[in-house]
Parts: C-alpha cells; structure tokens; sequence
C-alpha cells in the first residue's frame, strides 16, 4: 500500500517524539520535585541584565554545574527538540502521508506542544504558581496526544480493517469514561504536588490534605475505570478470533494497561511514603524526587494508553447495523483517521 510506504518516514519521527517527550517528563518531573522552575531566569532571553542569551546558546558552565540550572536548562532544551520533531512529522504527515486524519493528528500534537511550551514559559516570566499547576497537568495530556499521533500513523492502524461487533458500544464507552477518569486523577495529583512544592517550600496542609482525599477518590475511579476497560478490551479481541478479524491490538493494550495500572498503584502508594513519611514535602534533593517524577511519568503513559485504546476501539470495531439509536450512525473515525 502507498499510503503505508509513505507513512513510515512520519510513523518513525512520531515515534522519536514519544521517546524524547518522555525525558521531558523526566526532567520536568525533577524539576517540580526539586522546586527549580525559576532556577533559570526569563524564557527565550536567559540571565536577562546578566548575559542576555539565548535560551540555545546559554554558556555551558553558567548551568552545569548547578543542579537546579541544569534540570531546568536541560528540560528546556528537551522541549525545544520535543517542538522540531513534531514540526518535521506534520512535515512528513502532510507531504507523504497524506491522510486527513494523519494530517490532523500532526496538527493537534504540534499545537498542544506549542501550548504546552508556552505555559512554562510564561509560567517563568510570570513565577506563576498556577501556570505551573496548569504546566504539569497539560504536559501529561499533550503526551497522550503525541502517542496518539504515532498511533494513527502507524502502518498497523492504516491496514486494520473495521468490522461490525455487538460489543463495539460497551468497549467504547468504557475507553472515553476512562480517558476522563485518568486525566481527573493527573490534573488532581498535579494540584496536590504543585501545592506542596513551590520555589522549594511547603505550603499550609490544609488544601493538600483536601487535594489529597479528592485526588485518591479519583484514583479508585479510575481504577475501576481502567479494569472496566480492560475486561472490554479482552472480550472484544476474543469475539473476533472465530471470524479470522486481527484484534490483537486490543489485547496487547489490554495487557499493557494491565501491567502500567499495576505499576501506578504502587508508584503512588511510594509516593505518599517518601513525601509524608520519609523524606517530607520540603526535600530538594534529586533522588528525593525519583519516585514521585516516576508516578508523573507512569500516569502520562497510562493515559497515553487508555486514549489509545480509545482509537483503536473505534478503528477496529463499529457497532452492528441497526444497533445505534434512529436516525443516529457510529462515527466512522477508523475510517477517517
């Protein structure tokens, strides 16, 4: 097929976008655990009446040699090759892909990036610890996004075929209810971090205690959520198997949200022993920080995960004619996309 010759040169640049999105995370992670978000001055200008550069061009050892500089500087730097990869897959999704949905899901990651970007930036220029706030929950969000954009332009997605399923309308509800239901329980755990960590001190209890209850009531949903959808994801795969229809990739993500829910549970109970037991809100130190900036990393991957399937739920599976509500018909997205 052309289409999925073509596509591959935007499949793999996705793909590298993923990778380097999640040493941002890592980084950006470090740097709200160490509370370096205002280690370097200004955004695009840095040092500003001390230098004046530019952001690609600060002065190595003007950031090495400080651990709060070099997070900070290094996550930017990140970012900013986070933003050329994505602008070279729209690039190469526009010119040998060609799809419309391939087109658009360049368009929208590339957007939410620029977003993102922007958000920190003026997040600095502003020391706004709500910016902050706002910077930690959409990074997690604009993950999911560029793994959806290399979900959709994947040769995989491209030669799946999409046929009738009596379960198709369960597994889909239950895939967007868990979209929701993840990125609730992120941006509440965003909130609880960014208020006990700011510019490197402890905020009043109070409203972390209360972002805390609200935050762990999310995280049952969600639980419930994802193994809601999980089950669906696995009958859904097995119902093809008698007719020869290739589902696997429901199974596969079925198993993977098994293993990184698993590792999420577990990444946030250690996070609540380091922060409240062990190490205490007010640690500044890297390795104080690992396991908290994992739970980061691990929820960015589950949401990538459960959106996935969320695609691929629609790609892979419509609901059977005469099963939608009169004068209603399933949205062709697989088709589109």
């Amino acid at each position: 097929m052309r289409v999925q010759q073509n596509s591959r040169a935007a499949h793999r640049l996705a793909i590298a976008t993923a990778v380097a999105a999640v040493f941002l995370l890592l980084f950006g992670g470090t740097v709200t655990g160490i509370g370096a978000g205002m280690a370097v001055d200004g955004w695009w200008i840095v040092d500003r009446g001390k230098g004046d550069h530019f952001l690609l061009f600060y002065p190595v050892g003007d950031w090495l040699h400080s651990t709060g500089k070099f997070y900070e500087h290094v996550h930017r730097l990140i970012g900013a090759l986070v933003g050329l990869l994505a602008i070279a897959t729209l690039y190469f999704a526009w010119k040998r892909d060609g799809r419309r949905g391939a087109i658009i899901a360049g368009a929208v990651t590339l957007g939410a990036i620029v977003l993102q970007g922007s958000l920190g930036g003026f997040r600095v220029l502003e020391n706004s610890p709500q910016l902050a706030f706002l910077h930690g929950a959409f990074g997690q969000l604009t993950f999911a996004l560029i793994v959806a954009a290399a979900t959709v332009l994947s040769p995989r997605w491209i030669a799946a075929d999409r046929r009738p399923c009596k379960l198709a309308r369960s597994v889909q509800r239950r895939s967007s209810f868990a979209v929701v239901a993840v990125y609730a329980a992120i941006t509440l755990g965003a909130l609880l971090r960014h208020g006990l960590r700011h510019g490197g001190t402890y905020q009043p209890p109070l409203e972390s205690t209360e972002a805390l209850v609200v935050h762990v009531t999310l995280v049952l949903v969600a639980t419930g959520a994802v193994v809601a959808l999980i089950r669906a994801l696995r009958a859904t795969a097995k119902q093809g198997v008698p007719g020869g229809h290739d589902r696997s990739a429901l199974s596969g993500l079925a198993t993977r949200l098994g293993w990184l829910l698993g590792i999420q549970l577990a990444l946030g109970l250690s996070s609540y022993a380091v922060i409240w037991i062990f190490a205490g809100p007010q640690a500044v130190h890297v390795h104080d920080s690992l396991v908290p900036t994992l739970h980061v990393l691990f929820g960015a991957l589950l949401l990538s995960q459960v959106l996935s399937a969320a695609l691929w739920s629609r790609r892979l599976v419509s609901r059977p004619a005469g099963a939608a509500a009169p004068g209603a018909t399933a949205a062709p997205i697989g088709d589109a996309l």
